[in-house]
């Protein structure tokens, strides 16, 4: 247990795992990037304006951070027994008391459904897309497969292929209302 306690804002970014989050949204943002100047050449239809690509992006980063932070802090709260014997994972707030794995848990669960939510007013599929996400990685790759086998990764990754699909989805909800 380390001795100095971060502030739990701190311990709320450990949990969800920043800079892996990070990654995701990136392939989320080309997507809509992709969509919209598709859309801006012609190639598919719609209408987009530079403002239009600006929200799409806030809201997928919004809700996509909140929903694979979400997922991510779950993660840790089912991994609490191994953390503390693997140097990489020993460090984690869970293993350093520095949260409960009650509180971490409730954080998870709470943010993963704010962010999949999120998607509701934009389109149901975005919605669909990010809460499968969560499930598929908490359930499917934490819980089943990583203790499992070591293809985990590889069929675990469908959870980490949704952020373009939702990224896409946003975008084109936007410019063609009866999708």
């Amino acid at each position: 247990m380390s001795d100095i306690k971060p502030s739990l804002l701190t311990i709320y970014l450990q949990l969800m795992k920043l800079r892996v989050v990070i990654l995701l949204q990136i392939t989320a943002i080309c997507a809509i990037m992709a969509h919209d100047l598709m859309t801006r050449s012609g190639a598919i239809p719609g209408d987009r304006t530079w403002y239009d690509t600006a929200m799409a992006c806030i809201v997928t980063i919004l809700g996509g951070t909140l929903a694979a932070g979400g997922s991510n802090a779950i993660n840790m709260v089912y991994d609490r027994d191994i953390d503390p014997g693997m140097s990489r994972t020993r460090t984690r707030p869970i293993p350093n008391g520095w949260i409960s794995a009650r509180h971490a848990l409730i954080f998870g669960i709470s943010i993963a459904t704010i962010g999949s939510a999120i998607f509701l007013p934009f389109h149901w599929k975005a919605a669909f897309w990010s809460a499968f996400s969560v499930v598929f990685y908490v359930f499917i790759y934490t819980i089943w497969l990583k203790r499992r086998t070591p293809q985990n990764i590889v069929i675990g990754g469908i959870a980490g292929s949704t952020p373009p699909v939702i990224g896409w989805i946003v975008a084109s909800a936007a410019s063609i209302p009866e999708n």
